[in-house]
């Protein structure tokens, strides 16, 4: 989402200050900022999408890769479904500081068309806080859920305070916490602690990130897989991502799907359904044909007229890239009971 008129919107007052160049590689506020989110990245939350450094049209991150998309001006840190969402997922602070704007009861959509594309228009940013910290620095955090802010105007918080639950809030089309950092007014990736509109392959100055939280450029990432008894939607995979434990011996169909975030031009996702013996029944190969934020792809192997085989099936998705002469591999093994 591209969130500049969005925060102007939030913020009436808006203080401009210059910045000479040598002010950007002052240290982030107390050692750096730590993962906005209580989780594990790549366990269960992964960052998706990176400030958009590309010239004019084209969207490219920092790296010149293709973790962005035209204007976005922050990171955004995605959980696993909006299952994750009801369980609730918090908004931490990134360091501690004080509240100078909270919005809370903007509505949630978690389907997007025309008419909710237009609500969401005026407000991006969704339910939302501002963090004033020192020496000038200000951290912001966007897509709270609908009355979970948990701070209010002028209260000072520390380091991991809570600020209230990821939501559907805002212009946004999965759920995750989309975070941008700024020094004197000026927005910085907080993986170079460049100006976000540098460009891609701008040096590198310092992370604004905490070592502890332990953020680096985002891999691919292959985040579940499970059986389903029906081909599925993307919308179903994305509302809850999980697998049942077992399935009767007469379901209509043995569907094995896989999610991943981050798949590029010549991805293969290898998808396989053994049967109690270890034999593959079920077999597909996709070969991904262009960049996707978030991709989904199953196989299915039909009832036969003697049932399933009762016992232990297991369902195997692997995720290759070749990068630098060698392949880089995810995998995901999902077992399932059938009765």
């Amino acid at each position: 989402m591209t969130t500049r008129s969005a925060f102007r919107m939030f913020r009436v007052v808006v203080v401009a200050l210059f910045v000479a160049p040598a002010a950007f590689a002052q240290a982030p506020p107390d050692g750096g900022f730590s993962l906005p989110l209580n989780c594990t990245l790549d366990r269960d939350c992964w960052i998706i999408n990176l400030p958009d450094a590309g010239i004019g049209d084209k969207a490219l991150d920092h790296q010149c890769g293709f973790r962005t998309y035209n204007r976005h001006e922050g990171t955004d840190v995605a959980i696993r479904d909006f299952r994750a969402v009801d369980e609730g997922a918090d908004v931490l602070a990134s360091a501690p500081g004080l509240v100078t704007a909270a919005r809370d009861g903007t509505d949630e959509h978690y389907l997007h068309d025309d008419q909710t594309r237009k609500l969401t228009s005026v407000r991006a940013c969704g339910n939302s806080v501002i963090l004033q910290h020192d020496d000038g620095w200000e951290s912001y955090y966007c897509h709270m859920r609908k009355g979970s802010v948990a701070v209010k105007l002028g209260q000072r918080v520390v380091r991991g305070e809570r600020l209230g639950l990821v939501g559907m809030s805002g212009r946004t089309q999965f759920p995750h916490v989309h975070v941008e950092f700024r020094h004197r007014g000026t927005n910085l990736n907080p993986f170079t602690g460049q100006p976000v509109e540098a460009g891609c392959k701008a040096p590198v100055r310092q992370s604004l990130w905490h070592p502890e939280a332990k953020v680096s450029y985002p891999s691919f990432a292959l985040y579940a897989a499970g059986f389903l008894d029906h081909p599925p939607t993307k919308q179903r995979i994305w509302s809850s991502a999980r697998s049942p434990v077992s399935m009767p011996r007469h379901a209509p169909s043995l569907v094995l799907w896989a999610s991943m975030f981050g798949t590029q031009r010549g991805d293969v996702l290898k998808l396989r359904i053994l049967d109690p013996g270890g034999t593959a029944v079920a077999v597909r190969e996709v070969r991904m044909s262009h960049v996707q934020a978030r991709a989904m792809a199953f196989v299915r192997r039909q009832l036969t007229p003697s049932g399933w085989a009762e016992g232990r099936w297991l369902g195997e998705a692997t995720l290759e890239r070749f990068v630098d002469g060698q392949t880089v591999s995810r995998k995901i093994v999902v077992p399932l009971i059938i009765r």
